[in-house]
């Protein structure tokens, strides 16, 4: 099961890769769309640090963190950082329009760690309520694009988290500065892509020193 869990891991690490050499290949080429090009996230595979710094801060263990996810049309995107996320979780929502795409990995998280994953459609109102006590989860992960921000989101003392709406952006060395509702946090990095081998880095992250076929 681990070997099955790091070849997805694997599989998702290098298509979101591809997609961001891609994205700076047209750049040098043609004129591409700058909100499209903004919101291609590329500390997305650092989540699982960047999350677990977040919550240290915040004084929240990660034996009781539970998010909520709220997918975009990049479903990819969600399902990656889901996979990323989900060792030592024992609750997971995730709020989208396409339930049959996560319906896999729900089973198989189940079935691997016994992580109960929640799905749920999308069917928001235009400004949707996350503040109250009866939706289980802390921490809200928007996975939504700029162009689709259909709605509000009120989250009262829950963390809320724009993973493509707001850039997170270098702070200096290696520091990353993650939007967290209204504010940023500052958070702890590591070497970029084009400081690494591509394969290498996912190499050691999904397979550790297991031999890969």
């Amino acid at each position: 099961m681990r070997r099955q869990r790091a070849n997805r891991l694997a599989v998702y690490a290098k298509r979101w890769i591809y997609r961001i050499l891609m994205r700076k290949k047209k750049q040098e080429h043609i004129n591409v769309d700058l909100e499209e090009e903004e919101s291609l996230n590329p500390y997305l595979f650092q989540i699982r640090e960047i999350i677990e710094q977040i919550l240290e801060k915040r004084n929240i263990s990660y034996e009781v963190f539970s998010p909520v996810m709220i997918d975009g049309k990049d479903s990819e995107a969600t399902l990656m950082a889901a996979e990323l996320l989900a060792e030592d979780l024992n609750h997971l929502t995730i709020l989208t329009d396409q339930p049959a795409y996560f319906e896999n990995y729900a089973d198989n998280m189940y079935e691997e760690r016994g992580l109960l994953v929640e799905i749920f459609p999308k069917n928001l109102p235009k400004t949707a309520d996350f503040s109250s006590d009866e939706l289980q989860g802390n921490v809200i992960l928007d996975f939504e694009k700029p162009k689709e921000n259909s709605f509000r989101i009120k989250f009262g003392k829950k963390l809320y988290i724009p993973v493509f709406k707001k850039a997170w952006e270098p702070a200096g060395n290696l520091d990353i500065a993650v939007p967290i509702g209204y504010n940023t946090v500052i958070v702890k990095g590591k070497k970029t892509e084009k400081e690494m081998s591509y394969f290498d880095k996912f190499e050691r992250a999904f397979y550790g020193n297991e031999i890969i076929e």
